[in-house]
Formats: C-alpha cells, sequence, structure tokens
C-alpha cells in the first residue's frame, strides 16, 4: 500500500554573437602533469618563503608538493576547459565524492533548500566534509531546520562560491581535521582563489540542451591591478548565471510514461518486484473522482450503468476511470487515465545568482602584510514541480486535512445530469458525497530559496628572525552571515473548506437558482492571512476550473527564514626549531577561536496557532514547525610538527625519510573537549618511488540543529524488542532477551507490549548531551614517478575510515532497539525509555543520539602524465579512478546497511583525461565511467525483475581556438554520443547519478576577452 512517505518520500542561433567572455585562466608556473591530477605533481596551495609553498593539510611551508594524504587538484584550466558554472560540478566528477547531499538535480526541500549545493567525501555524508576558502572556514547556508535539505551541520552551499575567482581547487582525505578543526572526517575541500591579479578578464558562456530546453546563460569579470610599486593589489570579481530547468515530465525516462517497478502481476513470479512502463495511480485524479463511501475508488466510487467507475475530467463531467492493465499493487496501474504521479517532480531547479567579490592585499613593509576579502553573494534556487496536496481514504478519514473530500450533493458546480449519477449511487436520504483528488492546480510544489551571504576577511602575515632562523606568522579575523529565506504558495485549509461549502445565492436564500454561486454564508476566516481575505467560491470539479481569486482566498505564502553567522580568530606561527643532518625540524603552533550561531523561524503558516491546550495546530496541510535558535563557540590550540630525517642531499642508500605530525585540542562550549591528531610520514627509498601513509583521529561537533532542536510531542507505535512476538529476533537474540529480563521484563515470552498496537506518547529534540563523532583513519599508498617516463606520476592510497558515534536522529524503535541490543547494557539511550512497574512503556524520548556507526574501504589511484610529443604540440593525460571496498551504516547494534555497489557509489568509477594543445588549439576529450550497480545492496536476490543496472560510460569533449591575441572561444559537448542511462535507470533510483543521460546532449558556447 502506498503511504504518505511514499508519496512525499539545435544551439541557438544567435550565438556567435558573443563576443566578450570570461577570464583565461594563467598556467602554473610548474610544469603539471594535467589539468586534474595528484597532489604531488598540483600547483602548491600558497606561497610561503622562497621557492617554498603550502599544501592543503598542512600549515609549514615546505619545498616539494607531496603529502602524507592522498589528495587531488582540478585545476581552474580544467574548469575553464568543462564549461563549470558551479564548484559542486567540478567535484561531482572525482570519483571519490557521492551523489551530492544536495544540488539544482533532483528533488528538493522545497522552500527549506531549492537549488543548494552541497558536496559529499567518500559519501559518508555531507556534514563530514569540510569546506575552506584559501584555508579558511566559510560560513554554513544550510537551514538549522530538520526539514532542511540535508543532514544537520556547516556544510558550505558551493553556489555561492565565484568559479570566476577560483585558482584551483585541492581535496585532501582524512588528514585535514588537526589543522583545520571539526568536520574533515571524510576530508577537506580547500578552495584557492587568484591572488594579485592584473589585468581586465570578461567571459560570457551560454548552452542549450540538444532538445532545445535547459537553457543556460553566465556573464561574467575580473579585473586586477597592482599599486604602489607592486606592494599593493586589488581584485575584483562579478558573475551573473542563470539556468532553467526541467520537471521530470519532459523526459520520458522520468516522466509516468517511464519505467518503473512495482509488485509482480503474477503471485508465482520469481521475483517481487517487476519492472513496468506507463505508471498511473488508479486512486485518485488531478480532476477529482467521485465517491459514494469513505475509501477508494475501487471499492466505493461512482458507477455507471455499464459498471465503470467514474471521474471528472479536466472539463468536470463524469467519465469512466480508466484503470488500465493491472499490476500487482492494488493502487498501480499501467496506462490508464488515473494520476500521473512520476510528471509532478523536479528534475532541474531553476537557479540564478549575482556574485561580487573584492580581495586586496599590501606590503606594509619588508616583514608584514596586510591582506582583505569582502563577499557577497545572491543565489536563487526554484523548485519547479512536486507532489501536491493529496485528499484520499489512504491519508485520513473523511473531513480531515487529507482525508477525502466531502460535497453536498446539490453543490452548483456540478452538472445536473452528473449530480443525479452520483445520487443514484448513494444511499436513499444521503445529501452527501466524497470525493479523493490530487489537487495540482491548487498547490504545485513550485518553491524557491534565496541565500544571501555576506562575508569578511581580514588579517596581517608577516615573517621575523631570531638568530640565523626566519618564522613565518599570521593573524587573522574572518566573518561570515547568511540568510536563507524560503518561498511557496501553500492552502490554508479553513479557507479551503469555506471555498469548498459552494452555494447559489438564489437557492441558499430560499429562491430559485440564478447562477450567482458564493461561499455559504456564516463563514469565519482562518487566523493567518491568505493573498485575499474575500471568500470566493472554490470549483474542484475538473482541473483549474476556480478563479484566481478563489485560489487567492485559500493560498497563502509560506516564509521560512534560516540565519547562519560565523566568527573565526586565528593565530599562527611556524619555523625552524633546530637542525638535523636531513634539514630543519619545523614546528607549527597556533590558536583559533571560533563562534557560531543559528536560527531558524519557520514564519506564520509553518509554526501554525495556539489550540488553547497548550500546543499548537496547523493552518495548512503540515504540522506545526518549530523555530530553532542556538550558539556555540570553540577555543582550538594546534601544533604541527615536520621532521626530515634523511634528505636527498645527504647522498644516503635511502633517497628521503621524513615524518609528519599534526595535533589540535578542541574545547567546544557544548560537546567539551576533544583531540584531534594525525601522525605519518613519507619514506622514499630511491628516486622517483615514494611510500605515504598516515593515522588520524577526526571528530565532528554535533551541530546546532543536533543540540538544540526544540522538544515536540508525538504519539507513535513500535515494535518493542521485549514483547513476546520479537524478543527472540535482532541482530543478538539471547542478547536481547538478558538485557530484557535485567531491564525488569523477567518474563519476556509471555510479555505483551501495549506500544506493538497501540500508540503512547513520545517527545522528538535535540540532546544538549551529544558527544564528539570520532573518526579512525588510515592511508596507505605509494607515489610512482619513472625517471624512464618524463612526465609521469602515479600515486595510488587505500583509504580506511571507521566512524564511532556518528549523530544520527533515532525514531521510537530505533531507540528500544539500540537499548535492548546493547551489547553493554545499559546504554545511556537507555535513559530515553520509561516504563511503568509493570514493563508497558509510557513513554521515549527519541530524537539526536551517538548511535550509529559508519565504515569506508576504498583504493583511490591518480595516473597523470604530461609532455610536449611535437613542435609546439603538447599531450597531457589523467586518470582519477575509485576502487569501493566497504561503505557501511549500522546504527546501534541492527542490521548493516550496505552503500557499496549501490547506485551512485559503485564498485569501480574513474574520470579520465586527454588534453592535446597545439599552438593556439585545445581539445579536452573526458571519459567517465559508472561500474555496474544495484538498487539495494541488501535487497533479496528476487527482490527486483532486474536488480540493478549495467555499467555506464560518459563522453565530453571541448575544443577551444584563439580568434585574436587576446581573444578566445571555445565549443564544449556534453555526453556527445548522446547515450542514455543503463538500463532500467531510472525506474528506482539514479536521477542524479545518470542525469547527463537522461537530460541528453548538451551544448554550450563560450568566449572570452583579455586586456
Amino acid at each position: 500500500m502506498i503511504t504518505s512517505r511514499d508519496m512525499r518520500a539545435g544551439f541557438y542561433t544567435s550565438i556567435s554573437a558573443l563576443a566578450f567572455f570570461a577570464s583565461t585562466v594563467p598556467a602554473c608556473a610548474q610544469d603539471t602533469a594535467a589539468d586534474t591530477q595528484s597532489s604531488d605533481t598540483a600547483a602548491p596551495a600558497d606561497e610561503g618563503s622562497g621557492d617554498e609553498i603550502i599544501v592543503t593539510g598542512s600549515r609549514i611551508p615546505r619545498a616539494g608538493f607531496d603529502t602524507i594524504q592522498p589528495a587531488l587538484v582540478t585545476t581552474a584550466e580544467q574548469i575553464d576547459k568543462r564549461g563549470y558554472t558551479n564548484i559542486g560540478q567540478a567535484l561531482s566528477e572525482l570519483p571519490a565524492f557521492g551523489v551530492p547531499g544536495n544540488s539544482n538535480v533532483g528533488a528538493q526541500a522545497g522552500s527549506f533548500g531549492a537549488g543548494q549545493t552541497f558536496a559529499d567525501f567518500f559519501s559518508l555524508g555531507s556534514q563530514r566534509t569540510l569546506t575552506l576558502v584559501n584555508g579558511r572556514r566559510f560560513v554554513s547556508s544550510n537551514t538549522s531546520s530538520i526539514f532542511g535539505p540535508v543532514a544537520a551541520g556547516s556544510q558550505v552551499d558551493l553556489n555561492v562560491i565565484p568559479e570566476t575567482l577560483v585558482e584551483r581547487i585541492e581535496t585532501v582525505a582524512v588528514g585535514g581535521a588537526p589543522i583545520y578543526g571539526s568536520d574533515a572526517i571524510a576530508g577537506t575541500v580547500n578552495i584557492i582563489l587568484k591572488k594579485d591579479f592584473e589585468g581586465l578578464e570578461l567571459k560570457a558562456q551560454t548552452g542549450i540542451s540538444q532538445r532545445g530546453d535547459a537553457p543556460e546563460y553566465r556573464i561574467n569579470g575580473l579585473w586586477g591591478m597592482n599599486f604602489a610599486d607592486g606592494r599593493g593589489n586589488i581584485t575584483v570579481s562579478g558573475e551573473w548565471n542563470r539556468a532553467t530547468g526541467l520537471t521530470t515530465e519532459s523526459r520520458f525516462l522520468t516522466s509516468a510514461r517511464g519505467p518503473f517497478f512495482t509488485t509482480a502481476a503474477d503471485p508465482s513470479a520469481p521475483f517481487q518486484q517487476q519492472l513496468y512502463y506507463g505508471q498511473r495511480y488508479n486512486i485518485f485524479t488531478s480532476s477529482g473522482v467521485p465517491l459514494a463511501g469513505d475509501s477508494i475508488p475501487e471499492f466505493a466510487g461512482i458507477f455507471d450503468q455499464q459498471g465503470n467507475v467514474l471521474t471528472f475530467n479536466e472539463s468536470g463531467r463524469l467519465v469512466p476511470l480508466d484503470f488500465g492493465t493491472r499490476t500487482g499493487s492494488l493502487i498501480e496501474s499501467v496506462g490508464g487515465n488515473g494520476f500521473p504521479l512520476a510528471d509532478f517532480g523536479n528534475l532541474a531547479t531553476n537557479t540564478e545568482r549575482y556574485l561580487g567579490n573584492v580581495l586586496a592585499n599590501f606590503e606594509i613593509n619588508d616583514n608584514i602584510r596586510w591582506f582583505g576579502e569582502g563577499w557577497y553573494a545572491h543565489s536563487k534556487g526554484t523548485n519547479l514541480r512536486d507532489q501536491p496536496v493529496y485528499n484520499t481514504a489512504l491519508f485520513g478519514n473523511a473531513g480531515d486535512p487529507d482525508g477525502n473530500l466531502i460535497f453536498n450533493l446539490d453543490n452548483p458546480y456540478l452538472d445536473p445530469a452528473d449530480r443525479a449519477i452520483i445520487a443514484a449511487n448513494l444511499a436513499p436520504g444521503d445529501t452527501q458525497f466524497l470525493m479523493t483528488r490530487a489537487n495540482t492546480d491548487l498547490a504545485s510544489g513550485r518553491a524557491s530559496t534565496t541565500v544571501e551571504v555576506y562575508r569578511f576577511v581580514t588579517g596581517f602575515q608577516g615573517e621575523f628572525g631570531a638568530g640565523d632562523r626566519t618564522y613565518n606568522w599570521e593573524v587573522s579575523a574572518n566573518y561570515g552571515h547568511s540568510e536563507t529565506r524560503g518561498r511557496e504558495r501553500v492552502i490554508v485549509q479553513q479557507n479551503f473548506l469555506n471555498a469548498l461549502d459552494a452555494v447559489d445565492q438564489g437557492v441558499f436564500n430560499g429562491g430559485a437558482a440564478n447562477g450567482n454561486i458564493i461561499c455559504r454564508p456564516g463563514y469565519t476566516n482562518a487566523n493567518i492571512a491568505t493573498l485575499s481575505s474575500t471568500c470566493a467560491p472554490l470549483n474542484l470539479f475538473g482541473v483549474g476550473r476556480f478563479s484566481q481569486e478563489a485560489l487567492d482566498y485559500v493560498t497563502t505564502i509560506a516564509d521560512p527564514t534560516a540565519n547562519n553567522s560565523q566568527l573565526v580568530l586565528n593565530a599562527n606561527v611556524n619555523g625552524p626549531l633546530f637542525r638535523l643532518p636531513g634539514g630543519d625540524v619545523v614546528l607549527s603552533l597556533g590558536y583559533e577561536h571560533r563562534r557560531e550561531k543559528t536560527s531558524f523561524d519557520p514564519g506564520t503558516f509553518y509554526f501554525g496557532e495556539d489550540d488553547g491546550n497548550g500546543g499548537r495546530t496547523q493552518f495548512g496541510r503540515s504540522i506545526p514547525i518549530d523555530p530553532v535558535k542556538g550558539k556555540f563557540n570553540t577555543d582550538e590550540f594546534f601544533g604541527e610538527l615536520l621532521i626530515p630525517i634523511i634528505s636527498p642531499d645527504m647522498n644516503s642508500f635511502i633517497h628521503s625519510l621524513e615524518f609528519d605530525g599534526a595535533a589540535r585540542y578542541i574545547d567546544h562550549s557544548i560537546a567539551g573537549g576533544d583531540w584531534t591528531w594525525t601522525a605519518g610520514g613519507r619514506l622514499t627509498p630511491v628516486e622517483g618511488f615514494t611510500i605515504r601513509g598516515n593515522f588520524t583521529r577526526s571528530v565532528r561537533a554535533p551541530a546546532i540543529t543536533e543540540i538544540f532542536n526544540p522538544t515536540s510531542q508525538a504519539f507513535d507505535t513500535a515494535n518493542d524488542p521485549c514483547d513476546a512476538r520479537f524478543v527472540d529476533s535482532g541482530p543478538n537474540p539471547s542478547q536481547r532477551r538478558a538485557n530484557c529480563i535485567a531491564a525488569g521484563i523477567t518474563d519476556p515470552d509471555n510479555f505483551t507490549s501495549n506500544i506493538v498496537d497501540f500508540t503512547s506518547p513520545i517527545s522528538v529534540s535535540g540532546n544538549t548531551d551529544l558527544q564528539n563523532e570520532k573518526a579512525n583513519s588510515w592511508t596507505v599508498g605509494t607515489v610512482i614517478r619513472p625517471r624512464f617516463v618524463p612526465g609521469l606520476t602515479v600515486a595510488v592510497d587505500w583509504v580506511n575510515i571507521k566512524l564511532k558515534k556518528a549523530i544520527v536522529t533515532l525514531n521510537t524503535e530505533q531507540t528500544l532497539e539500540a537499548c535492548y541490543d546493547s551489547a553493554n547494557f545499559p546504554p545511556a539511550i537507555c535513559n530515553a525509555i520509561d516504563r511503568d512497574p509493570a514493563g508497558q512503556v509510557t513513554f521515549v524520548r527519541t530524537g539526536y543520539a551517538n548511535a550509529a556507526s559508519l565504515k569506508f574501504e576504498g583504493l583511490t589511484a591518480e595516473i597523470a602524465y604530461r609532455r610536449e610529443v611535437a613542435p609546439d604540440t603538447t599531450l597531457g593525460l589523467s586518470l582519477n579512478y575509485l576502487y569501493l571496498n566497504k561503505l557501511e551504516t549500522r546504527v546501534g547494534s541492527g542490521d548493516i546497511d550496505t552503500g557499496r555497489g549501490e547506485i551512485g557509489d559503485p564498485k569501480h568509477s574513474f574520470t579520465a583525461n586527454i588534453n592535446i594543445d597545439h599552438g593556439p588549439v585545445n581539445f579536452l576529450w573526458q571519459t567517465q565511467y559508472f561500474g555496474k550497480s544495484v538498487w539495494d545492496a541488501d535487497a533479496a536476490p528476487n527482490a527486483y525483475e532486474y536488480n540493478g543496472v549495467g555499467d555506464w560510460w560518459l563522453f565530453n569533449a571541448s575544443l577551444g581556438f584563439d580568434v585574436a591575441k587576446n581573444f578566445e572561444m571555445r565549443v564544449i559537448v556534453d555526453n556527445v554520443f548522446d547515450k542514455a542511462p543503463p538500463f532500467p535507470a531510472p525506474a528506482a533510483g539514479g536521477t542524479i547519478t545518470y542525469y547527463s543521460g537522461i537530460l541528453g546532449r548538451y551544448f554550450r558556447v563560450a568566449g572570452k576577452v583579455k586586456f
């Protein structure tokens, strides 16, 4: 049976007119191996003294680019060649990044976060990926409501980062926590901006799909100049981007015409779920299905003389309801004129962004330098369509907000002939009938989210001497504020009922019908302002047959708002302690103070109204949503040590050997104190062959939502583990039985728990007792640069992450299981359960708890090669590969949820690039590979007719050429061969992973001019 969760769960010809196009990207100073490459050949993260550089994952300048962790760099050149308009697009092409926690593709969170983009490193959750800009934290735009687009956390919306300013993107696996602090469980994304830019660059880009839809436009500019004889620089950037989205109806595979799984029609079929095409739900339509009883049309419909169930057509007249070809599901059919649910979804959002930035620095003297940044971002995402609000017996009793609608038989909008048919189906004397309906014309699901960010950075850096040693220092202040505003047209239930009760004015006044249809006099408006305060009658027989005045009377604008602010003060110093034969032992020490504050205001509609009994009732179809408010601060002390044991100039039998270590103590105002640390090293036995590895303890502090979400009362049922029906179930039945007896259920074999069949009171809330998540991670790998193949680098690393005390939201049943299935009974979570002397559950406090564990294990590999193969011709090759060996989640002692091998997380995946530069022409050919995948790795072998999909290859191309000295044009083609997703995707998932295949071949044309 369907549940509420299931239902909610050719170029433009004028393109040649582009003449002013965005910035070229300065080439890296060193001979990089490829546009996307391992960090061992990558550009530096920042310049230090002399030839030393600072790489992401360290604060110590060093002479080389090698790191102890696997890392990858995506350069500005690669971003330019691929035509990315969003940093999230660049990251999504790296196999190490899973399906984004949220993006502009697929289902959205409506007015709580439409179109926002958050990265998810190693598919461990976007809240466990730390995103930095120039090595500094960035304010989050994730809403603190539990209804937000991603899990609670401090995720950075990549929509607000200007691609124009990006020099490169560095990603480092696991090891960033001791250097940067909380959240770097999976790894760190560090976005490095251009520095000391001079000149003017303008760029324009436009794109369109081969089907002639989903157009996008982009204009951006970058200007910079040095002043004071080169001692200062100011750089200004601006960017505008607009993309038009798509609904699921616009592509066959995602529409109601496309593939779907449901119960097999043949009970003896060897599989449970059969593949069909043309899904229709026969329990309601957009135009309404009249009913004689409080059930679904098949059992309580209105029948004609031929025995057909009747439905209203779009014009409001009764016609047969075509059930199509029946499946094994009572409510799903193939074909017919039932409700095409799959057509009412969002495939890609509308987005529009305005971004402005100012970067400046000034050398006060030889030893002190000032720097500053100013940021402004305005990003709007619009969810084009979503499931409507329903009225059906599946969601409530007749007359309930979501139950079947109740109409009087004398409703003046009924055609007389249809009234007679309905009356003939009613019991004698009945004057009312019911109707089930999908209200697509009242609430389309269109909702927008506008994110506005202000951010300011200022600080000083420099150096000082002590004897013959030089030390580098920096102090900085970083403040950011983000406001997320939602907007959505929603139904106000009281006014909806008022407008639904339509009468003929003449008949109501005791006379003859006069055709003037009004709301039945005596109504009372809801205690919330709607778009119109004057009741206008609502005709729901058909589709869109009511007036705009009626629509405005029954709807209002929901406007939830979330605010986040962040202040970070940082001071650090580094320099040599003493010298070993292998070089200077370098120490970095620092202190950081961070203060974060967030608030969420659901707005009047979602907050609801006081019911007079200490609670609240909803204005519409949503339960009342509570505001959230909270703050925390941290004081963090950190240090890093680099010990070079053997250096190449020692002429030892070992080419080089060094040890690296870092530690950080985080004193969190709510979660308390904790250490994060890393230790590792690099051994190069012979030149060109390096072995590297590290062990890291990482932490993630509880998010404000997880701590401060207010307590809400509710009622729930659950399978009590101590009940006779379930005591011998679970991962360890003997352990469960022993724990129940220890809890006072002395005879579980004869114990019947009331909560199994009858609701009991519960609460849902944040948890001020949450502890930090903790992960033990290690990597080991090798970097090979064979001297006999100049320009080649191969880096291979094994990554292992084990996260304990992961914060999850437990429901009632999970809370009970986490208590009574524990191997260390009684765990703290048992305090959330109250039982009376007879053992009956009287109250359960649900919410956030440190109750889950996650495991990731895999191999990352990068191969990069760049070589001049002919005069004025350079060949570049790169391959980034991920083998996923383990991806598991477990709540308490419950069943393991396996992610490895599912769509979005295949066992094998890679992205390969071929770059050819020949004089004024450059060409990129990109190949992406997605290994074969299953819908559900834990499903029974006979769960689906097709358990998954085969492997999939995607090809993209980019051709650039210099039209003149300062003007370049580029043509980009995504999905060159117009390759469709692997069969039968997206029947049970894969819309985001295979979006390029669903969208089809896509063209972009760009041009840039530089002065």
